[in-house]
């Protein structure tokens, strides 16, 4: 818990350190499907497609699904320990075509990105009993854009969630997480540089053994590459998984 709180001061620490000039408000849908297999108890394999929609505040700012903003797909190999506590997430590997975030006129304009990403890291699985498990996850990312010739820009973050089952068939979820840019760095960026906060929650919904729903809100306050630009995302999130 209290991982979960240092984080979620770190975050805030933005709003209130940073002079914000200019907010972009938007109102995005994220959705994905996943499909996991567990060959042993051990190991975990994952697949991921991700589609992401934005609001056009131009034309329809209410409507999270009017504009494109990315396609995607993930790939993810995890060992985790025999008391499951340690899950070591040895490869992230991930491909996203993306639109930029619309909050002014040049954004309309920005041509379409494209970006390979790889991540590893550690997460630690706390069960405190049957209902109750907290997880924390640190990751390091390498990111490769083609506008940056696929030089690689680091990223690292830290990610606390809270999960509550409530009956066997709905569970609670909170979740906050920190972004910061870290080296290799583009040129002109600082180390350990704000890049974005997440705060949000969420209901998982078990439709059988081996489905299920994830539905919910995040808000994600990010700054963008000139440092006195902020965009702000209220994010649905709509998920569906698969075991096999």
């Amino acid at each position: 818990m209290h991982r979960f709180l240092f984080l979620f001061a770190v975050g805030v620490w933005p709003f209130i350190s940073e002079a914000q000039k200019q907010y972009y408000p938007h109102l995005t849908l994220w959705s994905r499907v996943q499909v996991a297999k567990e060959p042993n108890p051990n190991w975990n394999l994952v697949g991921t497609l991700m589609w992401r929609r934005q609001n056009n505040y131009q034309e329809n700012p209410h409507n999270p699904t009017a504009s494109p903003l990315m396609m995607g797909g993930q790939a993810l190999i995890t060992h985790r320990n025999t008391q499951n506590t340690v899950w070591v997430h040895i490869a992230q590997m991930s491909y996203m075509v993306s639109n930029q975030l619309l909050g002014k006129e040049e954004d309309f304009n920005a041509p379409i990105g494209k970006e390979f990403r790889y991540a590893g890291g550690v997460e630690f699985n706390q069960e405190v009993n049957e209902k109750l498990t907290f997880r924390q996850r640190f990751m390091q990312e390498l990111r490769f854009f083609k506008a940056n010739n696929f030089h690689p820009v680091g990223r690292v973050r830290g990610r606390a969630n809270i999960r509550y089952q409530f009956t066997p068939f709905v569970s609670v979820n909170g979740v906050t997480e920190i972004l910061f840019h870290d080296p290799p760095l583009l040129s002109g960026q600082k180390p350990l540089r704000f890049h974005q906060f997440w705060f949000g929650g969420s209901l998982l919904w078990s439709l059988s053994e081996r489905v299920n729903l994830e539905t919910g809100y995040t808000f994600i306050h990010g700054r963008r590459a000139t440092l006195v630009e902020f965009d702000e995302q209220n994010v649905l999130n709509l998920h569906l998984a698969f075991e096999i």
